[in-house]
């Protein structure tokens, strides 16, 4: 794990830091955390009550990403992470951090924009941390839990990504840096239509990037606001991997999802359309947050 990386840590039962010797992290308190074999450490305090997403799910958002089918987003993700850091002298130090980060894809693509950060990915699946954990070269992964406290410094995060995941506005507010910047990626009702009606996944709220806005409260101030639309081209099996890969994943079955796929064509077009909002954290961070923050989608 590279050191930038490991100095952003916090132990998650004490809030001290974490220093690497070895293959343990470890805090002055005595706690001990083993890295996995991939790279990776978990860094939970409790046992998780969702592990996210397996290791089939994981596979699938993987293949997605690697077939190019999300390539617009990266860009856009990495273009205004550029702008968000680079070069400018008011931004904070500080890493970028990417909750919810699956394999890693959306931070991989940010730190090649941004060659002098290191970045970390933190998800709630060992599956996935497995994966980010060798997403970059100045990337580091661990598994840990946003509905209960992030194992980051307090303004520790000069960028904080949350690509189509968990919001914990609270911690949100705690471990970016004041000056720092938020992305959230939320999709639009549109989003993968044509699946939603193929295989009866789940709707999307017609507001929910405004909601985005509302739950951060007023340490996050909105800076930016963008749509990024397109339709791809994919093969019956993509679809399959598109179809799986987020949250109905964890209800249709992988025959459900083949029984749906035999009805499509052996190639169709999807759309892809999201709305990237960005803020800036406005404030100096707030005081440690109670036993369990109150975290909400």
């Amino acid at each position: 794990m590279h050191p930038t990386v490991v100095a952003a840590l916090a132990c998650p039962h004490d809030d001290t830091p974490l220093h690497l010797t070895g293959r343990v992290l470890g805090c002055p308190e005595g706690h001990r955390f083993d890295l996995a074999k991939q790279g990776y450490a978990s860094l939970i305090r409790r046992p998780l009550a969702h592990t996210g997403d397996p290791h089939t799910l994981v596979e699938r958002r993987s293949r997605v990403h690697h077939a190019g089918l999300f390539d617009p987003l990266h860009e856009a993700v990495a273009a205004g992470a550029r702008t968000a850091l680079a070069g400018d002298t008011a931004v904070p130090d500080g890493i970028v951090c990417d909750v919810g980060a699956g394999p890693g894809t959306y931070l991989a693509a940010v730190l090649d924009a941004l060659p002098r950060r290191c970045g970390l990915a933190i998800d709630a699946s060992r599956a996935a941390a497995r994966r980010a954990a060798r997403c970059h070269a100045r990337a580091g992964a661990v598994v840990a839990d946003v509905w209960d406290r992030l194992p980051v410094r307090t303004g520790g995060v000069a960028l904080l990504l949350d690509v189509f995941a968990p919001r914990a506005p609270e911690e949100f507010a705690r471990v970016v840096a004041p000056g720092g910047s938020l992305l959230v990626v939320t999709p639009l009702p549109e989003h993968l239509a044509e699946l939603r009606a193929a295989f009866d996944l789940l709707a999307v709220d017609d507001h929910k990037a405004d909601h985005v806005s509302t739950q951060l409260g007023d340490t996050f101030e909105g800076s930016a606001r963008e749509t990024v639309v397109t339709t791809v081209e994919l093969t019956r099996q993509q679809a399959v991997d598109l179809a799986g890969m987020g949250a109905s994943g964890h209800h249709l079955h992988a025959a459900a999802l083949e029984a749906h796929a035999g009805r499509l064509p052996e190639r169709s077009s999807v759309q892809i359309a999201v709305t990237l909002s960005w803020f800036v954290r406005t404030e100096a961070p707030p005081p440690l947050p109670a036993e369990t923050v109150d975290a909400t989608r």
